[in-house]
C-alpha cells in the first residue's frame, strides 16, 4: 500500500482534478516585485505549480519514486488546495482511491481502445477520446497459492 500511495500522489500531481484555486488577497502584498492590492482575486494554477522544475525534478515524467523521502516546500503540492482552505476530505478521498484501485486491479483488466492517441492539455491533460477502454472482468483463480511458512 505504501507504493500505491506514491502512485496516487504522483497521479494527483500530474493530473490534478482541480486545475486552479481562487483566493482573495486579505492584505496588500508584494510577491517577487509584483504588487497585489488587498481585495484582488488571485488564481493559483495548480498545474503550473506541480510541473515547476524548481519543485520537482523532471516534472513531466511519471515517477512515483519521487515521493521516497520527499520533503515538500509549502505550497508545492496542491491537489486538494492548501492552507486553511484545504479540502477536509483529502485523506478520505485518497483512501477511497486506494480501496477502489485495490479491488479494480485484482478483479479487472483494462484494455485501452486507442492507445497512443492524442492528448489534450486544457483544462487538465487527458486523452482526447476520454480514454475509451474495454473493462474485462478477470476469472477467479481456481488454484490458491500455497501458504508460505
Amino acid at each position: 500500500m505504501e507504493y500505491l500511495a506514491k502512485v496516487i500522489d504522483e497521479t494527483l500531481r500530474k493530473n490534478n482534478p482541480a486545475f486552479s484555486n481562487f483566493r482573495v488577497a486579505q492584505d496588500d502584498i508584494n510577491i517577487n516585485d509584483y504588487f497585489i492590492p488587498k481585495g484582488w482575486k488571485v488564481l493559483v494554477w495548480t498545474r503550473a505549480v506541480h510541473m515547476d522544475p524548481e519543485n520537482y525534478v523532471n516534472p513531466k515524467d511519471f515517477l512515483p519514486s519521487r515521493w521516497d523521502n520527499q520533503k515538500l516546500k509549502a505550497g508545492s503540492f496542491l491537489p486538494f488546495g492548501g492552507g486553511s482552505r484545504i479540502c477536509p476530505g483529502a485523506d478520505f478521498a485518497k483512501l477511497q482511491i486506494s480501496i477502489f484501485l485495490h479491488y479494480f486491479l485484482l478483479n479487472y483488466k483494462l484494455e485501452q481502445i486507442n492507445p497512443g492517441g492524442p492528448i489534450v492539455y486544457l483544462p487538465v491533460p487527458r486523452p482526447a477520446d476520454n480514454c475509451l477502454a474495454n473493462i474485462i472482468k478477470l476469472q477467479p483463480s481456481l488454484h490458491l497459492p500455497s501458504p508460505s511458512c
